[in-house]
């Protein structure tokens, strides 16, 4: 299954952010492997693409990410913004002038000062066209951003350093939300990265609390103190060892060994198979925590594609699929989804209703349209027999009401290809992932019927609403966040009710860690902050 956004849709995976204080346990059992303290044993299957923070996607390297900068701004509680490398940071009434000032003291892993220019580097690196970078879509909202793309000027003009520690950012329009962009935002030191973008890729110049001291591709990776961080988190480990190769067995193999110090970084923690077991054994039970994540699994409705323009033959599906039974919620796997945005979301809504499990109103919608019985419908799904069993349950549902699927087993390049493709596609199987916490990050993206293009459309039930662009504008602008989410909980009660989408379910994600480890759960992106054990 598909995981956050659609530039950084990846299979099985879970960030985890590893900013952790280490416990001394007294008295290792002679079961485990002797551990040294001081250091923190992580293991993943591959390498990561690169270390830029301006080209990491997959979520497993935002990980690493966390580890090596030091974001502008920081979250607690997946939505509060609180500084970080900034010391602090203000908005306009109008929510168009964003004034930035950096903390004292911190200093590149060179030993060179962060003086504002640096942030005025990234964020016009992160715009410009030729490095490729996937929040530059979301930066194309600053002053002068057209013009600096089109190489009309060298600079994008609503980015400024005010002096050596203060920076602002002016947009063309209002948008509360800009300053959740600068989570992703640190600071680059232009001397070490043009002309040198490779090295810089491997061995970055860097803010965050540790840098890399080695890594051998293919086997392992690194991390060390820092010497000059001046960041407002400790560094906690003396060393983090990141184990590279192998697969998810056997890393929870080792974890159970003692050889590592969580037992997976990668997929959704700890794996089905291998859920009951764990949870279930009372050596490892108390340590296993679960994660909400801002993420949405559907079964996508092609609304151009017969028999999937009717509203009622939408609906009808709606109705006929247990969506509980085949997202495992009783196991805890996904939260019960009511409509398109997770319970985490800010402005989710507790009154929306969606469509419960009702074969019979199925029936009922189904003999209410017209149309000749069994209908005949082809379902696109991933290779993973996860997403195999899944689509074959919602087969079987859908049988008994009288449609027939066709099952067309993708690999997931050719899925999102096809999915994005006019006319192409009846029905698929995908996810999306909000980026943002606000409810824009998934119905402005994904519903607005003015993105629906013939090739690629990231509105891929191709859906349309004659309210909703009008309704997506007039929120867009709105500074009142009370407002502002009433607003879009009238949106998500429209889209539900055209049902483009089956919303099968909100993914969480669980961790398991040794018991020397203790746990916060920070919700935006399924990240792990571990501290002391008390």
């Amino acid at each position: 299954m598909v995981f956050v956004c659609f530039w950084r849709r990846y299979l099985g995976v879970l960030g985890c952010l590893i900013l952790a204080e280490y416990a001394l346990v007294i008295g290792t059992p002679m079961s485990e492997t002797p551990r040294q303290e001081g250091i923190l044993r992580l293991a993943r299957t591959t390498d990561p693409k690169t270390l830029d923070p301006v080209l990491m996607t997959s979520m497993e390297d935002f990980l690493l990410w966390y580890l090596l900068h030091l974001p502008l701004l920081d979250l607690t509680n997946g939505t509060s913004l609180v500084p970080c490398a900034a010391q602090s940071w203000s908005a306009s009434p109008d929510h168009r002038h964003f004034t930035v000032q950096l903390r004292p003291g911190v200093k590149f892993s060179s030993g060179r000062t962060v003086v504002a220019e640096d942030y005025v580097f990234a964020l016009e690196r992160m715009v410009h066209p030729k490095t490729e970078a996937w929040l530059a879509s979301y930066l194309r909202g600053i002053r002068g951003t057209e013009a600096f793309i089109s190489e009309q000027t060298n600079h994008v003009a609503g980015i400024k350093a005010v002096s050596s520690s203060v920076f602002s950012v002016e947009l063309d329009r209002p948008d509360p939300t800009f300053p959740y962009l600068l989570y992703s935002c640190t600071a680059i030191p232009r001397e070490e990265i043009i002309g040198r973008e490779y090295v810089y890729a491997v061995r970055p110049v860097c803010t965050g609390p540790y840098q890399v001291q080695e890594w051998v591709r293919g086997n392992h990776l690194r991390f060390t103190h820092n010497p000059h961080y001046q960041g407002p988190t400790p560094q906690h480990f003396d060393e983090i060892d990141l184990h590279i190769g192998g697969d998810e067995t056997t890393h929870l193999m080792m974890f159970e060994r003692g050889e590592l110090d969580i037992a997976n970084i990668t997929g959704v923690g700890i794996s089905r198979p291998s859920h009951r077991r764990l949870t279930l054994n009372r050596r490892w039970s108390n340590w296993v925590e679960r994660v909400q994540l801002f993420y949405t699994y559907g079964l996508i409705l092609n609304t151009e594609v017969a028999p999937l323009t009717h509203l009622t033959v939408r609906r009808a599906i709606n109705h006929a699929i247990d969506r509980d039974r085949r997202m495992q919620v009783a196991l805890g796997f996904n939260t019960r989804a009511e409509g398109l945005l997770p319970p985490s979301m800010p402005g989710y809504s507790t009154e929306l209703r969606g469509y419960d499990y009702n074969p019979s109103k199925a029936r009922q919608l189904l003999s209410e349209c017209g149309l000749s019985l069994p209908l005949r419908v082809a379902l696109w799904h991933g290779t993973s027999d996860e997403m195999g069993q899944l689509a074959q349950g919602i087969q079987w549902d859908l049988k008994q009401v009288g449609i027939e699927i066709e099952l067309k087993r993708v690999t997931t390049s050719e899925m999102f290809a096809a999915a994005q493709s006019r006319g192409k596609v009846p029905m698929t199987l995908l996810g999306w992932g909000a980026d943002l916490p606000d409810p824009k990050g998934m119905l402005a993206v994904l519903f607005d019927g003015r993105v629906v293009t013939n090739v690629p459309s990231i509105n891929e039930a191709f859906y349309s609403n004659p309210a909703g662009p009008r309704l997506l504008d007039e929120v867009a602008l709105e500074t009142d966040w009370s407002r502002r989410f009433k607003v879009y909980q009238h949106v998500e009660e429209m889209i539900v009710g055209d049902a483009p989408w089956v919303c099968l379910g909100h993914q969480n994600a669980f961790a398991l860690r040794q018991p020397w480890l203790k746990v916060r759960c920070w919700i935006l992106c399924g990240g792990i902050d571990w501290t002391v054990s008390g």
